[in-house]
């Protein structure tokens, strides 16, 4: 048992949510809420000393319980949000016989990231954490199929809310030669300084 545990990959990931957050219920009778979620690594360029956007990671994120119900009342497409959770990886056979692998995310914890803008919290009840591997029920896997058959049938660099994770609003150019310490310091030509309001309902 304490192999097991200590076999477990648990991961922290900022992105945006780039699918309509899909709340339904195991045949368990447990309700939960599942994600599309985009990570785009942004790195400095020597040349031309400006960040660039890297590759893009996409993950299909899971919340159950109350968090569940929390996440399918708060998030919406687009959101800049920070999940922490069980990380497992399936692979599967697509539809046309080719095998593929998705990155799943039983999260534990997720909320808005902060520096993109601000929200306010309403109290609920406690959320129960599960040991069990809650991503195996069929229900949850469905719903993870139609997010990767989504994802094949777009063009995932036209979606805007998945490249850009860019820089954060209002904050300081670097100096010229120098970047700044984080790859969000510095805000991009084309973006606004007002901070967007994320309320979390």
């Amino acid at each position: 048992m304490r192999g097991d545990i200590m076999n477990e990959i648990y991961t922290t990931v900022q992105g945006r949510v780039v699918a309509t957050p899909e709340s339904r219920v195991t045949r368990g009778g447990v309700p939960f809420t599942a994600f599309r979620l985009a990570s785009t690594v942004r790195r400095p360029n020597p040349q031309s000393r400006e960040y660039e956007d890297g590759p893009t990671n996409f993950f299909s994120v899971t919340a159950f319980r109350t968090l569940g119900a929390n996440v399918g009342n708060s998030l919406k497409k687009g959101d800049p949000v920070v999940v922490y959770g069980r990380m497992r990886v399936n692979q599967w056979m697509r539809s046309d016989n080719i095998p593929a692998t998705s990155v799943e995310i039983d999260a534990y914890c997720v909320g808005h990231d902060l520096t993109w803008g601000t929200t306010e919290l309403v109290r609920v009840s406690r959320a129960q954490v599960d040991q069990t591997d809650r991503l195996a029920d069929e229900a949850v896997q469905s719903t993870h199929a139609g997010f990767e058959r989504e994802l094949l049938a777009e063009d995932a660099d036209s979606d805007p809310y998945v490249l850009r994770e860019g820089n954060a609003p209002g904050a300081t150019e670097p100096a010229p030669g120098q970047f700044a310490h984080r790859d969000d310091d510095a805000p991009a030509a084309d973006e606004k300084t007002d901070q967007p309001r994320l309320t979390a309902v």
